[in-house]
Order: structure tokens, then C-alpha cells, then sequence
């Protein structure tokens, strides 16, 4: 099942540190990234200035098996937070067969050698200063005896209800004991929102060059790609109602708001791993 993951859900092995666990960004259809809170360390750190001191914890079932979480905090007092990011599963079957030299049969049946875990980390040093923001990403992958270390950086600028994103800037890197490395391309990603008495309006765009990544597009050229996201959110004071769309696929949510406590749920379709669902939790002291 990993492998069907980080084939289909991607198109390379970085994507996996791009899951987005916040329930009310996937509510909105990934299009609202002003978040004033510790999720700024994964999502936005320019606006770690700006935030109180909490805790967010984000969950997201992946697809059967495969699990998401990240944890951060964003320290009293000062414009910057860490953060934790694990996607892992366990239980994958490494298989061979009596006669490599062989296609498989009713004669050269496959055996099972050894059953591993996987496990893919990041750890986040995110700090603000005026209306910019910078994550320091240290990376992990490793199955069996395959293993990899890497590092990478995010920025973000933020200028009242506009923000920019830049994942992966350089690009990051990540280099695995075969002796091989592996680059994790650059994703921009530029949003903005309105509110109206009640009603928050979002919308983003994300640009990216990912090999072969034309799913669900609004525009897919060679290389490069082009995603529209949108969202919409009705406040009911203690209950938040939300839709949106992530290019073509529609997703909803909604959120819970009780005094420093907010829990919020998001579920969007993906074309390969069908509905998926994130949910979230907020503490802010």
C-alpha cells in the first residue's frame, strides 16, 4: 500500500512531507493559509509573529494502513514554534520468488521474506520576523534497510489578508544510503481571503514542477502545473460550516470553536486514494 501511495498520491518521494493536517485548510479546499496559531509553523511562518501562544495537533487517515500526524508548538512571547511531522505505516510485506530468473507462476509463487515499517519525519524550526517567515525542515525517510536524510526550507510573506508560500526553495534535498539523492522541486503557492459579516471567502493558487503531475490540474504543461483551490466557510459562532474545491474535486468540513479549544474536520476525494479525511485540534494559552 505505500508504494501505491507515494506512486500515485505523487509523483516522487517528497511529496509525502506535503500532506496538508490542518481540518480547516482541507475544509476550504487547501485555499486558506492565514492561520495565526502553531499550524503557521507547517503552513505559514510569517505569521508566527502574530500568534498566541498554542498548541496544534493534525491527524490524517491517508489511506487504509497509512497514517499522518504532526504536532507543534508555538512558544510565548516570541515569533517562532516546532513542530513534528510522521507519516508511517506498518506491516509491508517484502515478497521474492523461489527463481528470480523467473516471471512469477503457479510453479514460482511469490514468499513473503520479511515484514517492515515505514516511517517518513520531519522536524520544523519555524520563526517570523515583521511579515516574513522561514521553516527549517530536517528529513527522515526509511523501510528495511533503505534510509534517508535530507533538510530543506520553506518562506512565506504575509501582507494583511494576502499571503505567499514558498515550499522546498532551494530545492531540498534528501540522500538515501544507496548512494543516491533526491530532490524535492520548489511549490509556490499564493492565497488570499475576504470576509463579509458571517462568510469567509478563500482562493489560492499553487504552482509547481513535478514530473508528470497533470491530475486533477487546472493547467499541465511538460513539467510544469498550475492547481486552483477555493473555499468558502459560514461562522455559526460555535459551530464553522465549510466547502471548497482543490481543483476539480469538492471537499467540506467544519469546525467546533469553545473558548481557547478549536477541533476541525476536512475531508476532500482524491482521484487515486478516494475520500481521505484530516482532523485537527488548536489550544491556544
Amino acid at each position: 500500500m505505500l508504494f501505491i501511495l507515494i506512486d500515485q498520491f505523487s509523483n516522487y518521494g517528497g511529496e509525502v512531507y506535503r500532506v496538508e493536517l490542518n481540518g480547516k485548510l482541507i475544509g476550504l479546499g487547501s485555499s486558506f493559509y492565514n492561520f495565526k496559531d502553531a499550524s503557521g509553523v507547517f503552513y505559514n511562518p510569517s505569521n508566527l509573529n502574530y500568534s498566541n501562544e498554542s498548541i496544534f495537533f493534525g491527524f490524517g487517515l491517508l489511506y487504509e494502513g497509512i497514517n499522518a500526524v504532526s504536532l507543534s508548538y508555538k512558544f510565548k512571547n516570541k515569533p517562532y514554534g516546532i513542530g513534528l511531522y510522521l507519516v508511517l505505516t506498518d506491516n509491508i510485506e517484502f515478497t521474492s520468488l523461489p527463481d528470480t530468473t523467473k516471471p512469477p507462476s503457479e510453479d514460482n509463487k511469490p514468499y513473503i521474506t520479511s515484514i517492515e515499517n515505514y516511517l517518513a519525519s520531519a522536524i520544523y524550526l519555524s520563526i517570523g520576523y515583521k511579515n516574513f517567515g522561514i521553516s527549517a525542515k530536517i528529513l527522515y525517510q526509511g523501510i528495511s534497510d533503505y534510509k534517508a536524510f535530507g533538510f530543506g526550507f520553506d518562506l512565506s510573506t504575509n501582507l494583511k489578508n494576502f499571503s505567499i508560500i514558498l515550499k522546498d526553495f532551494l530545492p531540498s534535498l534528501l540522500y538515501w544510503n544507496s548512494k543516491t539523492t533526491e530532490f524535492i522541486p520548489p511549490m509556490i503557492i499564493i492565497s488570499t481571503y475576504s470576509q463579509y459579516k458571517n462568510f469567509l471567502l478563500s482562493t489560492s493558487l499553487d504552482f509547481s514542477t513535478i514530473e508528470n503531475r497533470n491530475f486533477d490540474r487546472l493547467i499541465s504543461f511538460n513539467n510544469f502545473s498550475m492547481g486552483f483551490r477555493f473555499g468558502i466557510e459560514y461562522n455559526l459562532n460555535v459551530v464553522s460550516l465549510r466547502g471548497g474545491f482543490r481543483n476539480s474535486k469538492p471537499s467540506f468540513g467544519f469546525g467546533i470553536n469553545y473558548k481557547n479549544y478549536s477541533i476541525d474536520y476536512g475531508s476532500f476525494y482524491h482521484s487515486d486514494l478516494g475520500l481521505t479525511h484530516r482532523t485537527s485540534l488548536t489550544i491556544k494559552f
